[in-house]
């Protein structure tokens, strides 16, 4: 079917004139007359009558219209939709990854990054390992930040190491192992901790690292969110592992981190679809190693636990 034709339809109905959206389309009054008795031809519909010289929508053409106003209007949107994606091809990035990350590693980038690129864009969202592993694949999202391993291992993906983390337990400040300064598994063996629920990432890290030990974990409270779980130890119902990428510590915190004695190491990876990549790719994980950076000579207990690959 002819789109200039569909098009020559749709300033019909507008302007209704066939001399006007003909003027509109620089089409000549015969030429788009012949296109739109092509159009009827091709739908077995009338969609004018012919009355005293104007055209009228019959009952046909008016349900036709509204029927597909929608597609119509998009087929006028096409050139700007074009230009849209040109220029999101080189000032806009789009970055998937877990909670935790988008706060600590994504958001402290994507400041930086604004002051040598005011014309940025983004869009930052945040989903679960499944779903940036398979989305960053489908081309869904520029790239995507991920602990490793990476789960999904039918996918086709470009997978890169940049950080590793060092596993440490979370207390409330006024907890009596917050003295020291770093805990063996045994210091922690009997305390209560709150976690991620059965299977999620980080309640599979805690199990693995005490059942190595011979020794299970008393988890009296349960979430589905890390954020709630360090809001938890901030508020005294237990302890928890974690480390410096998924949590941040403030100046007047009411947690402390220790690192685990039997030292433990997370790494995290920028995930990315095979091919070509996004022209700002390279400039996002380069600003996110330099906060990364940033944050190690800030605090030397960030320098002894966060390890650029």
């Amino acid at each position: 079917m002819n789109l200039r034709s569909l098009q020559l339809f749709r300033q019909i109905v507008l302007t209704g004139s066939l001399s006007e959206a003909s003027r509109n389309m620089y089409l000549s009054t015969s030429a788009a007359s012949r296109l739109l008795t092509i159009l009827e031809h091709e739908l077995h519909l009338t969609l004018f009558s012919r009355e005293k010289r104007s055209l009228v929508l019959t009952e046909e053409g008016d349900l036709f219209y509204r029927r597909i106003a929608h597609t119509l209007d998009g087929l006028e949107e096409i050139p700007a939709i074009s230009k849209e994606i040109t220029n999101r091809s080189s000032n806009w990035l789009s970055v998937v990854t877990a909670a935790p990350l988008a706060s600590t590693l994504v958001s402290p980038a994507l400041a930086s990054m604004r002051k040598e690129r005011p014309e940025l864009q983004c869009t930052l969202n945040v989903e679960t390992r499944f779903d940036i592993e398979s989305k960053v694949s489908a081309r869904g999202y520029n790239l995507g930040l991920i602990s490793l391993p990476v789960e999904n291992a039918i996918l086709d993906l470009d997978v890169e190491p940049f950080l590793k983390s060092r596993v440490e337990v979370m207390l409330p400040w006024n907890h009596p192992l917050a003295a020291r300064e770093q805990l063996s598994i045994a210091d922690i063996a009997t305390e209560r901790f709150v976690a991620l629920s059965p299977r999620q990432r980080w309640r599979q890290r805690l199990d693995d690292i005490m059942g190595r030990n011979g020794m299970t974990v008393s988890v009296p409270i349960e979430t589905s969110s890390t954020v709630v779980t360090v809001q938890m130890v901030r508020d005294g119902l237990g302890i928890t592992l974690t480390d410096r990428v998924t949590t941040r510590l403030m100046s007047d915190d009411a947690a402390v981190l220790r690192p685990l004695a039997e030292e433990q190491w997370t790494t995290y990876a920028s995930l990315h679809p095979e091919g070509q990549r996004a022209p700002l790719s390279a400039a996002f994980l380069e600003a996110v190693r330099a906060n990364v950076e940033a944050m190690r000579k800030a605090d030397p207990h960030a320098a002894a636990s966060l390890e650029l690959i």
